[in-house]
């Protein structure tokens, strides 16, 4: 499972005070699922904008999902659950969090609902593994772990072809330079604490060490509960390797700021922008 960064972030390492271990700990008690789908994700949001891009783009709503390192499935089954007629499938080769999904997200579904969401392991760029979609997703900015452009273009490929003939590849992508920092970034939740750790950042190849950590108000902590090796792929280099990889065309949407300088979860399609200390971003890929 991948993360979705804050707008905000601060270099400076923050004061842990002294750290309890043990089996009667909160930290011991966690569920690092659980806890990164409350801190991390907003699949509503996430599912409202690929319906609002793909009915602007085609005139229809859209019924069917992919979504590609879908871990969990969070996101593929608030979609199931949105609408009557749609589809979902989920993809991930890691069988840990496909199970947890399905204990967790899955059976809050209805029987009808369940019968509409399919999860899948396997490779994002293999073919032929769930049937053509409208929509495939790529969330939390998972591609990422492809680092050399041959790598990122076969699963754009990949995307491409499991795409229906009107058909969208949505991914979201962060930058600016805070992403670059070494440092972390502290968000405090009623039971916890969300951290984001920027462990290391390589100039020359933009490769990139991500920590999610998270501390609790009995001074325990789950340390790396989530560790990424990414490379750090600009707007410009993702666009292009899309129109290499065969899409038609691609459309940026650029989140908006409030007046304090936080990101307001307002997406709006830009043709330039200027850099932002932290910036989100989704991509809209048309077939």
């Amino acid at each position: 499972m991948a993360a979705r960064p804050k707008t905000s972030f601060s270099t400076r390492k923050t004061d842990r005070g002294p750290t309890r271990t043990g089996p009667g700990t909160m930290a011991a008690q966690a569920d690092r699922y659980a806890l990164y789908q409350r801190a991390v994700q907003e699949p509503e949001a996430d599912c409202e904008f690929f319906a609002r891009v793909f009915k602007k783009r085609y005139g229809r709503a859209p019924l069917d999902l992919r979504e590609d390192f879908c871990a969990a499935a969070n996101t593929a089954v608030t979609w199931v659950a949105g609408q009557p007629e749609r589809r979902a499938w989920g993809l991930d080769l890691d069988p840990e969090p496909i199970a947890w999904g399905l204990a967790h997200n899955a059976v809050k579904l209805t029987p009808e609902q369940r019968a509409r969401l399919a999860l899948v392991e396997g490779d994002v760029r293999g073919r032929g593994l769930v049937p053509p979609v409208d929509v495939v997703a790529a969330q939390n900015f998972s591609f990422n772990c492809f680092k050399s452009r041959a790598d990122l273009q076969l699963y754009f490929e990949a995307a491409l072809a499991g795409l229906k003939p009107e058909g969208l590849f949505i991914l979201d992508c962060f930058g600016g330079p805070d992403a670059q920092r070494m440092g972390e970034e502290v968000t405090r939740y009623e039971q916890f604490a969300y951290v984001w750790d920027q462990a290391r950042y390589d100039a020359i190849t933009s490769e990139c060490v991500y920590h999610i950590h998270f501390r609790f108000p009995d001074g325990s902590q789950l340390r790396k509960a989530f560790s990424y090796e990414w490379r750090l792929w600009t707007i410009r280099e993702l666009r292009e390797v899309l129109a290499e990889a065969g899409f038609a065309s691609s459309e940026v949407y650029w989140e908006g700021a409030t007046p304090e300088g936080e990101g307001n979860g307002i997406y709006t399609k830009r043709e330039s922008a200027t850099n932002e200390d932290a910036w989100l971003a989704y991509i809209v890929a048309v077939r």
